[in-house]
């Protein structure tokens, strides 16, 4: 039974594309290492559309999310990562809080020609943010207010190639990000509870970014990493935007 006010969900409806987490160049990260460790904070601004009733409703949603991703290399160029951390979701009327997300994914070095190197990066994320709040349910055709769980639920797959450049300390990079998206908004009021799926959907868009060796330890100090490198990207599509703040501490020695 269908006991959530449309008017609320109107309200509290979320995105159509998504630009939520760190793409990163194309190629291969670690550069020689074989293993690696970062922390990522993004933002990203987004719009997805919700099926209710057969209607579809899209609404602007903010999205904060903070990871930390193992890496590790299988050979010089290829790489796996695990991404563990939290992701927050906001909206009119909703205001979710921190809550567990993952995602995984590879990175492939296809080929290098001096400074430029081009290559192809697959990841999947998964984003969650709830929030407890006061709905109106129909219970036996009477509007009753109830308290409400409530779970917004969005699987992200991002495909994404393009070139790197590289130079000292300095690389820039950018390409194509092919995304698809799909999820579900759960409510859960105890005695009663409704779903509303998101519109699975994909889109094309782009991504550019740069990286900055801050500085390279003695090479006699092993336990130390090789490097640490600030990272800042940006993504964009028509309906979307995303940023991303990260440090990559690669360490381990040649795979």
């Amino acid at each position: 039974m269908r006991q959530v006010a449309v008017a609320c969900i109107v309200l509290l409806v979320c995105s159509s594309v998504f630009a939520t987490t760190l793409t990163g160049p194309s190629t291969a990260m670690l550069d020689g290492e074989r293993f690696g460790l970062s922390f990522e904070y993004s933002q990203a601004d987004v719009d997805l559309p919700l099926d209710i009733d057969g209607d579809t409703v899209t609404e602007n949603f903010d999205f904060d999310s903070a990871f930390a991703v193992f890496s590790a290399a299988a050979t010089q160029w290829l790489e796996f990562f695990l991404r563990l951390g939290a992701a927050q979701a906001d909206a009119t009327g909703f205001d979710g809080e921190m809550n567990f997300s993952w995602g995984l994914g590879a990175r492939l070095t296809a080929f290098e020609w001096d400074d430029f190197t081009w290559g192809a990066m697959a990841q999947f994320t998964n984003l969650v943010s709830r929030f407890d709040t006061t709905q109106e349910w129909l219970i036996d055709d009477v509007p009753t207010p109830l308290e409400t769980d409530e779970e917004l639920n969005i699987v992200e797959y991002d495909f994404a190639t393009g070139p790197t450049w590289r130079h000292d300390r300095i690389a820039v990079y950018g390409g194509l990000l092919l995304r698809y998206v799909t999820g579900s908004w759960d409510f859960d009021a105890g005695i009663a509870d409704d779903s509303f799926d998101v519109d699975r959907q994909w889109d094309v868009g782009g991504y550019v970014g740069a990286t900055v060796t801050l500085f390279k330890p003695d090479p006699s100090h092993t336990r130390w990493p090789s490097r640490c490198d600030l990272i800042g990207e940006g993504r964009f599509t028509d309906d979307s935007t995303g940023f991303t703040a990260a440090l990559l501490l690669p360490f381990g020695g040649e795979p």
